[in-house]
């Protein structure tokens, strides 16, 4: 990209800049409270993070990190003409480095992003055809989406300085664009199938569970965030075919360079959200009307829920130590489903030989009220 001699005139000076920056901003404060809360939850209840986890906040910071040099790019030229005055030589250079650093930011962002949501749904109880298209599709993610264009980015010039060499005075090379482009176009259309396969296949293992309807809407709420992605890409695959033909990049690109910026982040506010399907619930069952959300009905002067004082009680300490266990594991595999769904799943998945007693109370309902009522929950 050669800067002009001299500034054309009658043409316009536009400047769409702040349409880079705004968005980067905003889109950094509202995924970082899901990303810090979804740790925070997962940290509390384990006190470690678990691979889900460290994917996701190590392919955070190169988002964050790529986000600056696009904010930084969107300052020495992006969002304006090519025309313009302040597209010298130096801006220009200063414009293609971030550029291409920022390019190589995102991709590893987005790419362990992805990993990070793969993770979590190796975690569900998928049957082993379904484990092996996760797996097949891990592969194509990593080879289209990391591989090839780390490939390409990092060999398309040599030195890499050719990349930013907009005096063409340095030695080296460049290849073609034909390279770059596929890379592009297969790179969107992956992300675009892998994320519509990461939101539906969880979709899957809820409608095998008998669940609430309140659950079944939460579930269903946080995963289907995951189609905003696939809208974001495909917009995304746009983009990038009218930037291809277009005379005036640093202006053109900046829809372009808003869809990167958001696909990352998006991603990284949806693959948050399934460990806190809790509090979507509680917001749910707010917000719904109760024949909607399925609340329990009881009859009258009955009690919705009883549970044993567990002083006096027989329990050993490993099988007590199982149950804290499922009360605090919120980011295991049996996360998203409500606590007596979790029991019904562990037990159902428990090889060991078990002896059911069943106990009748006799007792006057009432006096037994109104002796023990602060042990019943």
């Amino acid at each position: 990209m050669a800067s002009p001699s001299a500034p054309p005139t009658n043409l316009p000076l536009d400047d769409r800049s702040l349409a880079i920056k705004v968005p980067i901003i905003s889109l950094i404060c509202f995924s970082s409270i899901f990303v810090c809360l979804r740790l925070g939850v997962n940290w509390k209840n384990k006190n470690f993070f678990m691979l889900t986890d460290h994917l996701l906040w190590t392919g955070y910071v190169l988002a964050v990190a790529g986000a600056a040099c696009c904010y930084k790019m969107a300052e020495v030229g992006g969002g304006k003409h090519v025309w313009d005055p302040i597209m010298t030589p130096q801006n220009l250079e200063k414009y293609l480095y971030f550029l291409w650093l920022g390019q190589i930011l995102n991709l590893y962002g987005m790419a362990l992003i992805k990993l990070s949501v793969c993770a979590y749904i190796f975690m569900l109880d998928f049957s082993k055809t379904f484990r092996i298209i996760i797996w097949v599709s891990v592969v194509i993610h990593l080879g289209i989406n990391f591989v090839f264009p780390t490939v390409i980015l990092f060999g398309e010039c040599t030195p890499y300085s050719k990349h930013w060499d907009v005096t063409h005075t340095k030695p080296g090379s460049c290849w073609g664009a034909t390279p770059r482009v596929i890379s592009g176009y297969s790179g969107a259309a992956t992300n675009i199938l892998t994320d519509m396969l990461y939101t539906l296949a969880p979709l899957v293992y809820i409608a095998r569970v008998q669940l609430p309807k309140r659950t079944i809407w939460g579930v269903r709420a946080v995963f289907l965030c995951g189609l905003v992605t696939t809208t974001i890409s495909a917009f995304k695959l746009y983009e990038m075919k009218s930037l291809n033909v277009s005379k005036d990049p640093t202006y053109d690109s900046v829809n372009l360079s808003i869809f990167a910026i958001s696909e990352v982040f998006v991603g990284a506010f949806t693959a948050s959200l399934p460990p806190l399907r809790k509090t979507f619930e509680t917001l749910l069952k707010q917000v719904l009307p109760t024949s909607l959300t399925g609340a329990s009905r009881t009859p009258k002067g009955s009690v919705e829920s009883y549970e044993l004082p567990h002083s006096g009680s027989k329990l050993s300490d490993k099988a007590r130590r199982r149950v804290d266990d499922v009360d605090d594991d919120d980011d295991s595999e049996l996360g998203i489903l409500p606590d007596e769904e979790v029991f019904r799943e562990r037990k159902e998945s428990d090889q060991s030989i078990t002896k059911t007693t069943h106990l009748s109370v006799t007792a006057d309902s009432k006096s037994i009220a109104s002796r023990r009522h602060s042990d019943w929950v």
